[in-house]
């Protein structure tokens, strides 16, 4: 199983947190390797939507600071509570505007509980064009994840 496959494959949404600021429990998106450590978000909104693809479980953790001009939309694979960080489709203006952080390999060359190594390429002008805004609002943001990640390519119909 590698990331094309993953995008391209039809997915069952499960679970669809709502949106929420500041801190997120460590429980939404775990990452073994941080320690103790829950993600310190600031006034970031943020939101986790769990799928089911390929008879695996997979979360997307959204998150965006409308001021900052700053977004993120990290791809994760459950695997025993713990995530295997495949994808990050992200926008900060200091790095040139969109880019994508992504896993080229199988999923079984991913460790687990880590955020970023050498097994994710930066993939400069691979995620949305680079004129497309920084999203300002919960819908923008969601939106712009379930359209790079094609969560719209759920069995039944949109979510």
């Amino acid at each position: 199983m590698n990331i094309r496959k993953i995008i391209k494959a039809q997915k069952a949404i499960t679970k669809t947190g709502s949106w929420a600021s500041g801190v997120m429990p460590k429980s939404a998106f775990p990452l073994s390797k941080s320690g103790n450590k829950t993600y310190k978000l600031g006034n970031r909104r943020w939101r986790i939507v769990v799928f089911d693809a390929l008879d695996a479980e997979f979360r997307l953790f959204i998150n965006y600071h409308p001021a900052l001009y700053q977004y993120q939309a990290m791809l994760g694979f459950d695997v025993a509570g713990d995530m295997k960080v495949l994808a990050s489709l992200e926008f900060h203006p200091t790095h040139g505007g969109w880019h994508v952080h992504v896993c080229c390999d199988e999923v079984g060359s991913v460790p687990v509980g880590v955020k970023r190594g050498p097994w994710l390429r930066n993939l400069n002008g691979s995620g949305p064009k680079h004129s497309m805004p920084c999203p300002e609002t919960d819908s923008a943001a969601f939106n712009r994840a379930v359209s790079f990640f094609r969560l719209d390519r759920v069995g039944g119909g949109w979510i």
